[in-house]
């Protein structure tokens, strides 16, 4: 009984760890939708652009950025591809980061898993996804690459 005691302790704290680390990730990666945003048209309505983005959910910030994809980049081109793909894996995070955030949490040292729940213990529509640490880890290298390539696009296609 120890053991699963000290296995479980250890699973919260590397799991704790690591949704930390996501936050973090999480939240440079909402500037820097927002940042691309501001920066349409090379900065040309900077102080406005600001203004309106500032308090924006994230996935208000990826329709707006969609928006600019459709009328800026030709359709069926490599560089309107790319962003399109882009916005469509990031809203895949945002969902899960809405998941993770609004979810609750569990730990089963049975199977060294981490368990998020979301819904009401009560209701039928609640949604339970385990993760292991190994999974937990790769969503935060999942930031790490949308953040890289969003600064990649920018670079070699600005808006």
């Amino acid at each position: 009984m120890t053991q699963i005691w000290k296995r479980r302790e250890a699973l919260e704290r590397d799991a704790a760890n690591l949704l930390g680390r996501m936050l973090f990730e999480f939240s440079r990666l909402d500037v820097n939708v927002g940042l691309c945003l501001v920066w349409v048209d090379g900065g040309a309505n900077l102080e406005h652009l600001t203004k309106t983005v500032e308090n924006q959910n994230i996935k208000t910030k990826l329709d707006a950025l969609s928006k600019h994809v459709s009328a800026k980049l030709p359709i069926g081109s490599k560089r309107r591809s790319a962003y399109e793909n882009w916005i469509s894996r990031t809203h895949e995070i945002r969902r899960q980061r809405n998941n993770l955030v609004h979810g609750r949490w569990g730990i089963d040292p049975q199977k060294n898993k981490v368990v998020n729940v979301v819904g009401l213990p009560t209701s039928d529509a609640q949604q339970i996804t385990e993760y292991s640490i190994e999974d937990l880890a790769a969503i935060i290298e999942e930031l790490r690459y949308l953040q890289c390539e969003l600064s990649r696009l920018r670079e070699h296609w600005p808006l």
